[in-house]
């Protein structure tokens, strides 16, 4: 992450557009990405005329939030852009860092913490949405000391996901199970990594779809992507970790390609029933999959990647959206709902 040396002329003039950020000793991959969306971002907000400013947070700053407080209301910020995204041992920590912007009272982009923790656990997300009649994979949660009996109920193949997390960490070549035994030895090995927990879901064989979503009053869909495994013989058939943050994994190059017809209608249908269902405001991004020509909801990020090589702004990009255009408007609801709730 750069930073300039200087503030630019007539800084003390700009508004300030607070931009935070996960601050650790060691990160994951996937927590270090946010150093090029933090860049992106400062450097768009720069050039229309805000003061950007990165707001480093960290484990031990979160666990204080008085000091915390007094960081973020000293800066006398426009807005937050919120770009923390938790910590690598603490995905709750997002939720819990922007639960305290809202106790604030500071105008914040991005999804209210309600959201970021239903999203966040893969049960209260597929359940909430199933009372919803949104169609989800069967899926059953296990915990250190449960056996592999109540997965097994699920027909085979199972899918193995840890239950509070995301970026696909933990998703490997040990997380499609095809029979009892190897249902048994990758539960034991990913509730040895992941003590908050597995969700174990039906896994769907066909085709997945990715939903860029821009929330507001209505919400509106700003890009679907699709990837045929059939056709992507190298690679495992679904995106693990690898393929999303080590440059050496065989399906870090893929590219996913624009979805039409029907089943992108019915893609983004389902992705904006979800989102409204949830309460999503900002940007957020749906994972679907096929099976057997119907599509189930999977996954709701409400959180998505904001850098620039990223899917969600790709995907808006391919709509016609640049990823300019998009942090600006992101910005502008902001404040616009935070202007609205205030009148209420």
């Amino acid at each position: 992450m750069t930073s300039p040396s200087a503030e630019p002329p007539g800084a003390e003039k700009r508004p300030v557009v607070l931009l935070p950020f996960a601050s650790e000793s060691k990160s994951r991959r996937d927590v270090e990405d946010v150093f090029s969306a933090v860049d992106f971002v400062a450097a768009v907000l720069l050039d229309k005329g805000f003061l950007p400013l990165p707001f480093p947070v960290s484990p031990e700053g979160l666990s204080r939030p008085s000091s915390l407080t007094g960081k973020l209301l000293e800066t006398k910020p426009l807005c937050v852009f919120n770009l923390f995204e938790g910590f690598s041992l603490d995905s709750g920590a997002e939720h819990r860092f922007r639960k305290l912007l809202e106790d604030l009272n500071l105008p914040c982009t991005g999804n209210p913490a309600s959201v970021l923790k239903i999203c966040l656990c893969k049960k209260e997300c597929a359940s909430f949405l199933k009372t919803r009649g949104i169609p989800v994979p069967r899926g059953v949660a296990l915990y250190p000391g449960d056996g592999p009996e109540q997965a097994a109920l699920l027909p085979f193949p199972i899918f193995l996901k840890p239950l509070q997390e995301d970026g696909s960490v933990g998703i490997d070549a040990h997380s499609l199970v095809h029979d009892e035994r190897s249902l048994k030895e990758a539960l034991a090995l990913k509730l040895g990594s992941f003590s908050s927990g597995i969700y174990a879901e039906v896994y769907l064989p066909g085709r997945e779809y990715s939903v860029a979503c821009l929330g507001g009053d209505p919400c509106r869909v700003a890009g679907v992507s699709v990837i045929d495994y059939e056709e992507e013989a190298e690679i495992l058939p679904f995106l693990d970790y690898g393929s999303k943050w080590e440059e050496d994994s065989p399906g870090y190059s893929l590219c996913p390609k624009k979805a039409v017809g029907a089943p992108a209608a019915r893609a983004e249908e389902l992705a904006l029933a979800a989102g409204r269902a949830l309460g999503c405001r900002g940007g957020f991004r749906v994972d679907l999959r096929e099976k057997e020509g119907e599509l189930f909801v999977l996954d709701v990020n409400p959180n998505p990647d904001m850098t620039p090589g990223g899917g969600f702004l790709r995907q808006c990009r391919e709509s016609g959206l640049a990823g300019g255009e998009v942090i600006l408007l992101l910005l502008r609801q902001a404040l616009e709902y935070h202007k609205e709730r205030d009148e209420r």
